[in-house]
C-alpha cells in the first residue's frame, strides 16, 4: 500500500474517525478555508462549523497528513489581477499560520495567485488545480517555475500510456503529479467551465434561478435522466478502486472528491482499500445515484483487464460506438 490519496475535507460524516483507519494510506487533507471562494459550495461557516474544521485540520497536522487550501475557482471577476486578490490571500495564510495551520500546498486555478504566494510564502508548494485542463507536458512546461505540482487531464488519465509519459515529465523535473479518481463529470463536458465559472459567485442562487427557466447547470444531470444516456457513465474518466495500484505505480497522488457527496466514508474505505462491492455510481462526484434508478452499475462485475485494455480511454474521447461499452454494460448495469 502507498501514502497517496488525497482527501477532500467533508462535515456530512465524522471526518476524524473515517480518516484514522487509514492513516497509513491519507497523504494530504484539501480544504477551502473559512471566507475563500472554491470550486464547491462553501458550508455556512457558524461558529460550530468553524471550530470543527479547525479540530479536524489539526487532527490530520498531528497525524502527519500534509494540508492542502484551495483557491481554485475559475473567476474572481474585477479582482482576478489585482492588489485586493494579493492581500486577501496573504491574510488567509497569515490567519492560517496563526491558527498552527498553515498549510503545506496551495492548489489554485489562479496564475496570479501563484505568483503571490510563490514570492510572498516561498516554502509552500504550489499545485495546479485539475480544473486547469492541462493536457500535457507543453502545457506544464508553460507553468515554467510558478507551480510545483498539477493533476493531470481527467480526459486522458485512463491511457497508462499517457499517464507514463506525463509522470516521466514531472519527475524528471522535480514536480509532484497526481490525478483524480472519481469524477462523475461527462468527459469533455461542454458546461464545465460554465459550470465551475458559477463557484466563484454565488452558484446556489444561480442554479435556483435556473429552474425557472427550465434550465440545469449540471449538464450531466439532464444527459443522463432527460436523455436516458446513461451508457455516457462508461465512457466518463473515473478510476475503479480495485485498479488504483496501477495508477500509483506511475503516481504521487490520488485525489479523492469527497467534499460535497453524501457518502464520503464509503468513497474513502473503497479507494483505501482497493476494493468496492457496491453500485459504482455511489463513489461519484457529481453524484446521481437517482438518474440510474432502479438499476445500478455493480462494481464487481466488470472484466479483470478493464484498466488495461483501453476500453473507455481514449476511445471515449471520440467514440465509433463500436459495441465494446454496450457488452460491457449489459453485463454491469442492472436491476
Amino acid at each position: 500500500m502507498k501514502r497517496s490519496l488525497a482527501v477532500g475535507h467533508f462535515y456530512n460524516e465524522p471526518f476524524q474517525s473515517a480518516c484514522a483507519p487509514w492513516l497509513d494510506r491519507i497523504a494530504e487533507v484539501f480544504f477551502a478555508w473559512p471566507g475563500v471562494l472554491s470550486c464547491r459550495p462553501a458550508p455556512e461557516f457558524t461558529p460550530e462549523v468553524r471550530a470543527r474544521l479547525m479540530s479536524d485540520l489539526h487532527w490530520c497536522r498531528d497525524n502527519g497528513i500534509r494540508l492542502d487550501t484551495l483557491f481554485n475557482c475559475l473567476c474572481y471577476g474585477d479582482i482576478s489581477v489585482s492588489t485586493e486578490l494579493a492581500d486577501f490571500v496573504t491574510r488567509t495564510l497569515g490567519e492560517m499560520d496563526r491558527e498552527g495551520l498553515f498549510p503545506d500546498v496551495v492548489t489554485t486555478t489562479s496564475p496570479f495567485i501563484a505568483s503571490i504566494v510563490k514570492s510572498r510564502f516561498p516554502s509552500v508548494r504550489i499545485r495546479a488545480s485539475v480544473n486547469m485542463r492541462i493536457h500535457g507536458t507543453i502545457g506544464f512546461e508553460a507553468l515554467g517555475d510558478l507551480f510545483d505540482e498539477y493533476y493531470i487531464s481527467r480526459e486522458y488519465q485512463r491511457n497508462l500510456d499517457y499517464v507514463d509519459t506525463i509522470a516521466k515529465w514531472c519527475h524528471e523535473h522535480g514536480k509532484l503529479i497526481g490525478a483524480q479518481a472519481n469524477s462523475g463529470c461527462l468527459r469533455q463536458c461542454p458546461f464545465q467551465t460554465f459550470h465551475d465559472n458559477l463557484h466563484g459567485h454565488n452558484r446556489i442562487r444561480q442554479s435556483k434561478v435556473g429552474e425557472q427557466f427550465d434550465f440545469d447547470i449540471f449538464r450531466c444531470r439532464t444527459h443522463y435522466t432527460k436523455e436516458r444516456k446513461i451508457i455516457d457513465f462508461l465512457r466518463s474518466t473515473w478510476l475503479r478502486p480495485e485498479d488504483i495500484p496501477l495508477w500509483e505505480e506511475r503516481l504521487d497522488l490520488i485525489k479523492l472528491a469527497t467534499r460535497r457527496t453524501p457518502h464520503p466514508t464509503e468513497i474513502l474505505n473503497a479507494y483505501a482499500s482497493y476494493r468496492y462491492d457496491g453500485n459504482l455510481i455511489r463513489l461519484m462526484d457529481p453524484h446521481y445515484e437517482d438518474a440510474f434508478a432502479p438499476g445500478i452499475v455493480d462494481n464487481r462485475l466488470f472484466p479483470k483487464d478493464w484498466a488495461t485494455s483501453g476500453i473507455a480511454a481514449d476511445c471515449a474521447n471520440n467514440c465509433t460506438n463500436c459495441g465494446r461499452c454496450e457488452a460491457i454494460w449489459k453485463t454491469i448495469y442492472h436491476s
